[in-house]
């Protein structure tokens, strides 16, 4: 088996050179650690011849250092590396029960076993894992399968170029990085520059011309040619809504002349026909016809003083209605030859109920058919009494009620007066129906005129 070599046999008091055929089996190899160096024993099962030339059973038992010293010595195992800034790589052995042993006579890296590394060994060997290799604290440990259960394991570290190109690697990686960030804030300000800044200045810009009137944006002369298009199609813009404003300005300054001269002689028109029916009536003799004449007058008188009230300044306002019914009232006292506080008073109860101009027009006509008949034909023979007038809301719209405390309605009279009074409700229901409500009179104790109307929304209009 050479000079390494021991040969064993089973039985050493009868041990004879072996004559007879032998049978190996499958050998078993160990690697011992005793002692100074580790030894590798390789085990033969094999049968041989004794002296009384019996087959027996035995083994071949062969031990040689795993690592030779001659070898090492002479320089054999290693090869001198060409880089002298290699880094440095030490070889152990590790079966997984006793503790790594150096296969390597000079340990570059002192130490390198600490209890996660020897952990991760001792996890390995319970998976029966042959190869690994994982890094801790900077030292990289790479396992191989050795003999039979023990396994080799390179402990290294980073050269001295590794690291060199490591840290070359990250300054270029921060290098390209840092060239990045530049540019982006290169980009950033020259956007802020040439773009953000004349666009805020072109809204600024366009701002002041909506509260001025003046379109004078102040922008660089440096700036990208799309920018100088939008200046250019904002100044144009500007310049014709400036002309269109004019335009309408002065189309709404001549309209507002129109309306107001419309309005105006609309109500003198007003005024004059009643004043021209008033002096026409003046010079009937027939008290009946007379009479009629200054009925009509009187309708007349209401609808002027309505649009009074509606066209204050030439415009559509809202309507006062308790204001409106407060003057209506007194001026039909004043028609009538009748005074407030006279013979019969008169007393208002109005509440600010929204009125639209098309239900003021009936309502104003209703007013003044049912205040004048009151006066004229509700207190004969110098009979006292007074006249209401309420308006107020309820949950569906609004309720106009007028009474007086006169001798009241008589539906079988054929009196001329009644007939008249007969003409004149036959205005008022139409003109309720004309509000979309309905009338109720009631005549037990003087007379009560109840008129529930809807309230219709208020359209603003300003011309």
């Amino acid at each position: 088996m050479g000079r390494d070599a021991v040969c064993a046999p089973e039985n050493q008091a009868s041990a004879q050179p072996a004559t007879a055929h032998t049978e190996a089996s499958r050998p078993d190899v160990e690697v011992l650690l005793q002692g100074p160096a580790p030894l590798i024993r390789i085990i033969v099962p094999l049968e041989y011849i004794d002296r009384s030339g019996e087959t027996v059973a035995g083994r071949l038992i062969a031990l040689r250092p795993l690592v030779n010293a001659q070898l090492v010595n002479a320089g054999q195992y290693t090869h001198p590396a060409t880089d002298p800034e290699n880094g440095a790589t030490d070889l152990w052995l590790y079966t997984g029960e006793t503790a790594p042993v150096a296969l390597t006579a000079n340990r570059k890296i002192p130490n390198p076993w600490s209890v996660e590394v020897l952990a991760k060994l001792k996890n390995d060997a319970a998976a029966d894992l042959q190869t690994d290799h994982f890094e801790v604290d900077g030292v990289y440990y790479t396992m191989a399968p050795g003999y039979g259960p023990a396994r080799i394991v390179a402990v290294s570290t980073r050269s001295i170029a590794e690291t060199r190109a490591l840290q070359l690697f990250l300054a270029r990686v921060m290098l390209i990085v840092l060239i990045l960030i530049v540019e982006l804030l290169l980009v950033a300000l020259a956007a802020q520059r040439y773009l953000v800044e004349p666009l805020e200045k072109l809204a600024f810009s366009v701002a002041d011309w909506r509260r001025h009137g003046t379109f004078q944006p102040d922008l660089p002369r440096a700036l990208p040619l799309e920018i100088r298009q939008m200046e250019r199609a904002f100044s144009r813009a500007t310049k014709r809504l400036d002309r269109h404003e004019a335009r309408l300005t002065r189309a709404t300054k001549q309209q507002d002349l129109l309306i107001k001269e419309i309005h105006h002689r609309v109500k003198n028109n007003l005024q004059i026909v009643a004043s021209l029916l008033n002096l026409q009536a003046n010079r009937i003799k027939l008290p009946e016809a007379r009479e009629e004449f200054h009925l009509v007058r009187d309708r007349v008188r209401s609808l002027a003083t309505l649009h009074r009230h509606l066209y204050p300044d030439g415009g559509l306002s809202a309507l006062d209605i308790r204001a409106f019914l407060e003057e209506l009232a007194s001026q039909i006292f004043t028609a009538n030859n009748r005074c407030n506080k006279g013979r019969v008073s008169l007393s208002l109860d109005i509440e600010s109920v929204p009125i639209t101009p098309d239900q003021a027009v009936p309502l104003s006509l209703i007013v003044t058919e049912v205040v004048t008949n009151a006066l004229r034909y509700a207190f004969p023979n110098e009979r006292c009494g007074s006249v209401q007038i309420r308006l107020a809301r309820n949950e569906d719209g609004a309720v106009l009620t007028i009474q007086d405390d006169g001798i009241g309605l008589d539906a079988t009279a054929q009196s001329d007066a009644e007939k008249r009074e007969g003409i004149g409700l036959q205005l008022v229901r139409g003109f309720a129906r004309q509000l979309g409500g309905t009338l109720e009179i009631n005549s037990a104790v003087g007379t009560v005129y109840t008129l529930a109307f809807p309230i219709q929304p208020v359209r603003r209009t300003i011309l």
